[in-house]
């Protein structure tokens, strides 16, 4: 009865709220889940930094105890930080540690020796989302890797002050 009382023009807008509701509400849950993803990524990140820092200490501790094999432990200990980590074990396909001795800057005297550890741990296809996003990029015509890194690295520089150059 109450349809019949309504102008016509008011009966073709019945649904037109649940219409609108759906096509917001998905580009909103999107938005949310591109937000969640990023922030995952970028939680990563930072486990590789701390991660690549904490080998580094380690070097640095094992080169005050005298250990000359300092540089392989310390990247033995980062790969046993990321099997035990909860996140990085299930997103890292590759995981490369690379201890490399490099000058010390403002060492004028050039007597000690610095080591940098690289750490680097791929990432590709373990964030869905952001791989959708990546899809749309291209649809849009931009470049894929600008969307979403596959390498995530950081590198920590400690001071080996017990081993002198010769």
């Amino acid at each position: 009865m109450r349809n019949a009382a309504m102008p016509k023009t008011q009966k073709n807008q019945q649904g037109v709220a649940a219409i609108e509701f759906a096509l917001v509400i998905i580009t909103l849950l999107v938005i949310c889940f591109a937000i969640v993803s990023f922030g995952m990524l970028m939680w990563t990140q930072q486990k590789v930094s701390h991660i690549a820092g904490d080998s580094a200490r380690v070097a640095l501790q094992l080169s005050i105890s005298g250990d000359s094999e300092y540089a392989s432990k310390a990247c033995a200990h980062a790969s046993n930080l990321v099997t035990k980590d909860f996140v990085l074990n299930g997103i890292a396909s590759n995981v490369i540690c690379t201890p490399k001795p490099v000058d010390c800057p403002g060492d004028e005297e050039d007597a000690h020796t610095c080591l940098k550890v690289i750490m680097k741990i791929t990432v590709d296809d373990k964030f869905p989302l952001i791989n959708l996003i990546q899809t749309a990029a291209l649809l849009v015509g931009k470049d894929e890797a600008s969307w979403k890194p596959g390498i995530l690295s950081a590198a920590a520089i400690v001071k080996i002050t017990n081993v002198v150059k010769t």
